[in-house]
């Protein structure tokens, strides 16, 4: 499953352009990334569409492969350990982040131009559980599609400065069509404040005083009145909360630049 953000770049705002999802309205988020946890998410808040791989239900099965091939996160490809090729950075980042999500139907695009990032085992895996969790809540209420809308959590973190509003640029590590593409993008955030204070980045227009379930950071203390839980996902205990959208807060107001 794909994974993380980035400090100075911003993988699938490249992404964004060839989806052309239509604006929506007002809604809560379906799955919040917290930007701390993943500094090299290749991910994008916007809205997505789930389909299971294709209604397939198997995240390693033909739809999928296909899927991730397209992106260039077949097996083998340039981030696994002794590779060379666009986008790879050797170490520590072996994990090969596709964007859009292979268990999207946006991953078919009509241009075919998926972009990958190879990026941190840990970070990979933090993405794939807010995902896995979120799909499981579409499947226990029936659903075998749904629309998946995406925030940022605490943007403005530690080494994850586009989720400001900062141009979008490539530093040289983001692979469309096997190549580095240059660009230079404004994503045009909306920053929204919560009430258990972390504050959330969104493409889209939030619905104010909605609720919208999330994982909690591990150094997070949460208000007393608001309803957390622990799911087990892939045989780890993640605490999960409740959370509301309080309101709509600028970026200088984020930034602490308001006069």
């Amino acid at each position: 499953m794909p994974s993380l953000l980035r400090s100075t770049t911003c993988l699938a705002g490249l992404a964004v352009m060839l989806l052309n999802t239509a604006p929506t309205t007002a809604s809560p988020p379906d799955v919040t990334f917290l930007c701390n946890r993943m500094p090299e998410v290749s991910s994008f808040p916007q809205t997505l569409n789930w389909d299971d791989y294709g209604g397939t239900g198997d995240n390693k099965g033909s739809v999928a492969k296909a899927r991730r091939k397209a992106a260039g996160c077949q097996s083998g490809n340039n981030c696994n350990k002794g590779r060379s090729g666009a986008g790879s950075r050797g170490a520590r980042y072996r994990s090969c982040d596709e964007y859009p999500f292979a268990s999207t139907s946006d991953s078919i695009t009509p241009t075919g131009h998926q972009v990958l990032r190879c990026v941190p085992v840990s970070q990979n895996s933090a993405q794939g559980n807010a995902l896995m969790q979120t799909y499981g809540r579409f499947k226990s209420q029936g659903y075998t599609s749904h629309s998946l809308k995406i925030n940022f959590g605490n943007p403005g973190s530690s080494g994850v400065k586009y989720c400001l509003n900062q141009a979008c640029r490539n530093d040289g590590y983001e692979v469309q069509d096997k190549t580095i593409k240059r660009r230079d993008e404004d994503p045009n955030f909306r920053f929204y404040n919560t009430l258990s204070g972390i504050v959330l980045g969104s493409l889209d227009e939030d619905e104010l005083h909605s609720n919208y379930t999330r994982m909690v950071n591990s150094f997070e203390t949460l208000r007393l009145d608001l309803d957390n839980w622990f799911e087990l996902l892939d045989g780890v205990e993640v605490r999960m909360v409740n959370d509301v959208i309080v309101g709509e807060i600028s970026v200088e107001s984020l930034l602490g630049e308001d006069a």
